[in-house]
């Protein structure tokens, strides 16, 4: 008799114990879930250009540093950077949120179109793919699959997260860090198929814009340190998308509706009337 209670306080306990992960395993996707979206969100998205430097440094290679500008287009999907140093020229642009990919050969003048099957090849050298630059920074998290793990310290937040199954070909899981008061994205660490650590990425720098922050320093290392990439954006501006200047426009016919433009009556008794440059109205 004794034995069967030990078995039946086994059983509860291992149910009990399998119920308690269940619930640690789903309350880790309830805080991994809305802290990626949250990040995405306080990321600026809109129509601006920046000049851009980056610096490319490997073991076999030695140092090549480019020069140049970017342009980002959200509301469109379309972003397009020009780079040139002693080394290399390029110019790289990216249609319809990456459906089109193209890139130029400023030596050669040859444009060409990247191939999806070539979307996982190193635009520079292994360290960031054309997919990548796609995803930067933050995009990366719309392919968020499950959690996990999910740690919280006094001034971060990281998160374990796999990505959904079309996107495991390269990358079987990241490992994200995010800081509080905003939360923003400091760092991701990619793994690869097998689980091995591929290379890391850190955000050194934000620029505040509207509320929203924008990337303007990041550094990008593979996992045996022969070699490295940064990044830096400077000198932005900023233009309107077609969307806010409809807005705008509609805005400003909206207050002429309500404010209509009155003609005056005519003043001689012919009935006619005449209308000249004193009498326009200006907003």
């Amino acid at each position: 008799m004794k034995d069967i209670h030990n078995r039946i306080r086994n059983l509860i306990c291992a149910v009990l114990t399998v119920g308690a992960a269940c619930a640690f395993a789903a309350s880790d996707d309830d805080i991994a879930r809305p802290l990626l979206m949250q990040a995405m969100g306080n990321q600026y998205h809109g129509r601006y250009q920046a000049t851009m430097q980056l610096v490319n440094e490997n073991f076999a290679e030695g140092k090549d540093s480019l020069a140049g500008w970017a342009e980002f287009a959200d509301d469109v999907g379309e972003r397009k950077i020009c780079l040139a140093g002693s080394k290399r020229a390029f110019e790289y642009r990216s249609l319809n949120f990456g459906k089109e990919q193209w890139i130029t050969d400023d030596n050669s003048r040859r444009v060409r179109r990247i191939a999806n099957r070539q979307w996982k090849k190193g635009m520079f050298g292994n360290l960031l793919t054309y997919e990548d630059i796609l995803k930067l920074p933050v995009d990366f998290f719309l392919e968020y699959s499950s959690c996990k793990g999910v740690k919280t310290t006094d001034s971060s937040y990281q998160i374990c997260m796999t990505l959904k199954p079309i996107f495991q070909s390269f990358y079987s899981r990241i490992d994200v860090t995010l800081g509080k008061s905003p939360v923003l994205l400091k760092a991701m660490t990619f793994y690869g198929t097998h689980g091995e650590k591929l290379k890391s990425m850190q955000i050194k720098g934000y620029k505040e814009m509207e509320g929203k922050w924008l990337m303007t320093d990041m550094a990008v290392a593979d996992n045996d340190s022969l070699a490295s990439l940064q990044m830096c954006f400077r000198n932005f501006s900023f233009t309107e998308s077609p969307q806010a200047q409809g807005e705008r426009v509609r805005s400003g016919l909206s207050l002429v509706t309500k404010r209509p433009m009155v003609i005056p009556g005519p003043t001689d008794g012919t009935g006619g009337v005449d209308v000249d440059g004193s009498d326009e109205v200006s907003n």
